[in-house]
């Protein structure tokens, strides 16, 4: 008997704890889709460079099944849960799950045209390979380095600090930046 009263508290304990991290990245993706909304609605006035990523609004849209699922959890370990709302949270989780598939799409067509229509060339080879990667577009075409994308995390970071403190590098120095990073790597890969 002691030993069920301590399995139960510890399932407990982990319903809790989980209901905690779900409500943490549905608030993480709350706050990264209003800057990234805010960032296409001020799009224009951008410095030199923005990272767009595709998948930041559809995660917003499944963002409740995370909701959902603290509430079907907590039910089932601290009260019953009614057989009607486990029902309606998977037709509703479906539900959402395809709008944020339908959502990525449309975004897949609408968004490269837009950024594309402010000013900005993609530049893939600054891009993280993952398919959850942001895209990163230039405002200049030579900022994208034909071999920065050994160093593309260097010079993401060197942008954002460029972007923070208002600077707006000019081509050369972008070039003489990007090729000190490559030649820095070299050094430390050969």
């Amino acid at each position: 008997m002691p030993q069920q009263s301590a399995d139960l508290e510890r399932k407990k304990g982990l319903a809790v704890l989980l209901s905690f991290v779900m409500l943490a990245m549905t608030a993480g993706y709350a706050f990264f889709a209003t800057q990234f909304l805010q960032q296409l609605v001020s799009l224009n006035k951008s410095e030199f460079y923005v990272r767009v990523s595709m998948m930041v609004i559809p995660g917003l849209i499944a963002a409740p099944i995370f909701l959902m699922s603290i509430y079907i959890m907590l039910r089932r370990h601290f009260g019953n849960l009614p057989e009607q709302h486990f029902a309606l949270w998977v037709r509703t989780s479906l539900v959402l799950l395809a709008l944020a598939f339908m959502m990525r799409i449309v975004l897949g067509f609408w968004l490269p045209n837009y950024v594309a229509a402010n000013g900005f060339t993609q530049c893939s080879k600054l891009e993280n390979p993952s398919p959850f990667a942001s895209q990163v577009w230039v405002r200049q075409s030579q900022y994208c380095h034909e071999l920065s994308y050994l160093v593309n995390v260097e010079v993401l970071d060197w942008f954002d600090a460029q972007q923070a403190s208002g600077t707006k590098p000019s081509v050369a120095e972008v070039t003489a930046q990007i090729e000190l990073f490559i030649a820095e790597y070299k050094q430390r890969y050969s």
